[in-house]
């Protein structure tokens, strides 16, 4: 009943694969309107007429200076930043998996290596998505109340959120990294006393949902600003998770290295292995005979 069963723990694996990739590629999905037509579409918004005849502003005037403005895009930064805690969710399961998978002996030496690098990579990108967002989030809200102006091309600019396609995303996200959980107790259920991989793939989870929550709560033309705050929460929690990746891998490391001062054989990789925070099936540890 304890055995593990390989091709659900392989298929875990690329659940939460296939979920980063999603995160990574949303962005070439979804996307705005030509700016063009979104600068008509908000002129004739009733909203916005009422606006630009409360402050005796003729239309043309209004398309004109909005037609100066640099035609960005919305960033729509809340499904890419889930990509992180994605990345390292699959880094974790990876690290944890390889050994049971192909054996220690190959891959323990590894773990320490895989979780620096890994940690710091996605400590890094946390940091500089965490900039961005707080960034973006700043300058949405200071061109929505600079009005009328600024109102204006905050709606031009930002105005159009794809909130069904992030929807789609979101909900994919979310179905991939539940679908890894049950795919994981049915490999072997002792997965499931990993605490630190459980709460891994509950943070990763809890993000996907609250990126969701956020995109449909507002109406779809602030989904820009609470897209820029979730994608703010997903960074900050990411970087607390690659610092203690991190942290796992510089301990794993030290392991090694004083192992093999004092000649540790066959021991070496069986500590190496226990970077991720969570503890291999008992199968895993058989190999240690």
């Amino acid at each position: 009943m304890d055995s593990l069963r390989k091709p659900f723990l392989v298929l875990a694996v690329v659940a939460v694969v296939i979920a980063f990739l999603a995160c990574l590629g949303s962005s070439l999905v979804t996307g705005p309107p030509p700016f063009a037509e979104r600068v008509q579409s908000t002129l004739s918004n009733p909203k916005v007429v009422a606006l630009l005849d409360q402050y005796d502003i003729d239309a043309d005037d209004a398309r004109d200076s909005l037609s100066d403005t640099r035609p960005e895009n919305p960033p729509g930064l809340g499904i890419p930043a889930l990509a992180l805690i994605e990345g390292l969710l699959a880094l974790v399961l990876l690290i944890t998996a390889l050994p049971l998978l192909i054996g220690e002996r190959v891959t323990g030496v590894l773990t320490g290596g895989l979780s620096i690098i890994g940690g710091l990579v996605a400590l890094l990108a946390a940091i500089a998505t965490a900039i961005v967002s707080f960034t973006a989030l700043m300058l949405m809200v200071s061109l929505l109340l600079a009005a009328p102006f600024g109102t204006l091309a905050y709606l031009a600019l930002f105005g159009s959120f794809d909130t069904g396609g992030a929807g789609v995303f979101t909900s994919l996200v979310l179905g991939l990294t539940l679908a890894a959980l049950v795919l994981l107790v049915f490999a072997q259920q002792r997965f499931v006393k990993g605490k630190g991989l459980m709460l891994l793939l509950g943070t990763a989870a809890l993000l996907a949902f609250v990126t969701s929550l956020l995109h449909s709560i507002v109406p779809g033309f602030l989904a820009s600003i609470t897209d820029a705050l979730a994608a703010l929460i997903t960074a900050i929690v990411s970087a607390i998770w690659a610092l203690l990746v991190l942290i796992w891998g510089v301990v794993a490391a030290v392991r090694v290295l004083r192992l093999g001062r004092q000649g540790g054989g066959g021991m070496l990789t069986r500590e190496a292995a226990d970077v991720p925070a969570t503890q291999a099936p008992e199968e895993g540890h058989r190999t240690r005979g």
